[in-house]
């Protein structure tokens, strides 16, 4: 039965993990921004977004929308990312990001005093590979938790915007990303056989988007805008029960294995631009609440309500803190002709780190020693400078009503010396210095038609 045993959770594991596509900890818009222009910008946009971007940047700015705009787009990433030190492997190897950007925007054809003052958007990214990368990494493991499997995952965003007048607009919306639940059964039928039924499927789960814009009156073409955007917390868990307590008369608890594949903090952006027909001008920050997350991963045997210290192993808690990010961009119009437009953009922000110097130990079976022993926590972030340049094309009669943008990103990993405990004898009394360092270079265009 012991055999029957191993051989029914060795199937169910393997079910798990086919039941996910091979392949998060946030999303690629909160790494890099959204579309192509804002993420050109230093991903500046809670006042000065454009466009389907908007959706995510500040749905009020929906309300500037007059034409009928499809775009498609593609964006890529590569992870250049180190951790040395005792125990560890220098380059830690992750896989790149592809995917592609869908975006619609259109203004709502009403009449009267609603004509021109409201405006929606639909936005989505989805991979180039799979839907959404959700990975259980034994904690020792060494593994960048804020960038590369944030980068891996299905959204999808919906925004309306409105002019109020008074030169107020508001904007409200949300965004979705697909959540994985499900099951897997080990039990033997009526021949003493052992088999498995493995049940799985894809959940949306939303979060608020909201904004708010008021535009100076200093006299127009110049316009000086101040904007505010909402994104509430987004958290997509990923979570399989592997049962297997119908194989014996032995008491085998049902394995929970769950986790965050996706997160985004809840925050808080504030933006000032100054914007005319020839050069739009962005510095904002955004407030993000990182000590609200609760980490990756989620007990494994989940302790019952009547005895809540049952000695099962939990995820060491780390202390994530809130972040400040600092964002600046431009955006400068070049005319070509009457018909045709270039741009040139660039931009910088400095996003700190949420993850702390020093992470307690982790706790783990040992099956050589077969007890339970302390392994560092392998956890790794470093507070991020990020160049961004880009430029773009804008087409009008008697040419084809097109535009094009493009975008580059150069996110360079400040060096940092993170403390693990404990060091490579196991001792829980010692300590190990990781050296962190790395880049990403990141890039994408979208394609946009208005009809």
């Amino acid at each position: 039965m012991r055999a029957a045993l191993r051989g029914a959770v060795r199937l169910a594991c393997v079910s798990l993990v086919l039941s996910f596509s091979p392949a998060a900890v946030a999303s690629p818009e909160d790494i890099f921004g959204y579309g192509a222009r804002s993420p050109a910008m230093g991903a500046t946009g809670a006042a000065s977004a454009q466009g389907f971007e908007a959706t995510y940047a500040n749905p009020a700015l929906l309300s500037r929308v007059h034409d009928r705009v499809l775009s498609l787009g593609y964006q890529g990433a590569t992870f250049d990312l180190s951790a040395e030190g005792p125990g560890l492997p220098g380059r830690v190897s992750v896989a790149p990001m592809k995917g592609f950007d869908i975006g619609l925007a259109m203004p709502i054809p009403f009449g009267g005093i609603l004509k021109d003052r409201i405006g929606a958007a639909l936005a989505f990214y989805t991979p180039k590979d799979i839907l959404v990368r959700g990975r259980i990494l034994y904690p020792e493991t060494p593994q960048f938790l804020m960038l590369p499997d944030r980068a891996q995952l299905l959204a999808a965003m919906f925004g309306i915007g409105a002019d109020v007048g008074y030169g107020f607009r508001v904007g409200a919306g949300f965004s979705a990303v697909a959540q994985i639940e499900g099951n897997v059964v080990a039990a033997t039928d009526a021949t003493g056989h052992v088999g498995t039924r493995v049940e799985d499927q894809l959940i949306a789960v939303y979060a608020p988007i909201a904004g708010i814009t008021y535009d100076l009156p200093i006299g127009r073409p110049h316009s000086l805008r101040v904007g505010a955007a909402y994104r509430g917390a987004l958290a997509a868990r990923f979570s399989v029960e592997i049962d297997a307590t119908h194989l014996s008369s032995l008491n085998i608890p049902v394995f929970n294995i769950a986790g965050l594949a996706q997160y985004d903090p809840a925050q808080l952006a504030f933006e000032v631009t100054y914007d005319t027909p020839e050069l739009v001008l962005a510095l904002g920050a955004t407030y993000k609440r990182w000590s609200q997350y609760p980490g990756p991963l989620e007990a494994t045997i989940q302790c019952p309500a009547s005895e809540p210290n049952c000695g099962a192993l939990s995820p060491t808690p780390v202390n994530y803190s809130d972040t400040v990010v600092l964002r600046a961009g431009a955006d400068r119009a070049l005319p070509v002709t009457q018909s045709l437009t270039a741009h040139a953009r660039a931009g910088y922000f400095l996003e700190p780190t949420p993850m702390p110097s020093s992470i307690d130990a982790s706790q783990a079976y040992s099956p050589a020693a077969a007890a339970v022993v302390s392994v560092p926590t392998r956890f790794f972030d470093a507070t991020r400078h990020v160049l961004t340049l880009g430029g773009g094309l804008e087409l009008r009669p008697p040419l084809p009503p097109l535009t094009l943008d493009l975008f580059g990103q150069l996110h360079l990993l400040q060096p940092r010396t993170m403390t693990l405990h404990p060091g490579p004898s196991g001792d829980p009394t010692s300590s190990s210095e990781a050296r962190v360092s790395g880049s990403v270079l990141a890039g994408g265009l979208v394609l946009g038609v208005r009809f």
